[in-house]
């Protein structure tokens, strides 16, 4: 008798993988195409984005993995993201004085 696998899988999750997929692909045609101060703040904040998306699915699919004993997977990619975020940010600034 064979048995199937069931994957739960929503709309939110495809819209999720998409989503990804779109920000490596921006990151990556950023970092190739274009050059100087202004491309490293785009590749910067589409990283911040990554680490976001990446702290949702691992709270959707792992919300119980562990990077240290106190520090959970999600919560360490969803402060990364905002790092990375300010580092955009920063940047930035210096990219347009």
């Amino acid at each position: 008798m064979k048995k199937f696998i069931y994957l739960d899988i929503s709309v939110s999750t495809i819209i999720t993988a998409i989503a990804l997929l779109i920000s490596i692909s921006a990151t990556y045609n950023a970092y190739l195409l274009r050059g100087g101060k202004l491309a490293w703040s785009q590749v910067l904040i589409v990283l911040g984005m990554v680490s976001l998306i990446l702290s949702l699915v691992f709270a959707r699919f792992a919300p119980d993995l562990r990077f240290i004993t106190s520090t959970s997977v999600p919560d360490l990619f969803y402060v990364l993201g905002f790092v990375f975020l300010l580092a955009a940010s920063l940047r930035l600034h210096t990219a347009l004085k």
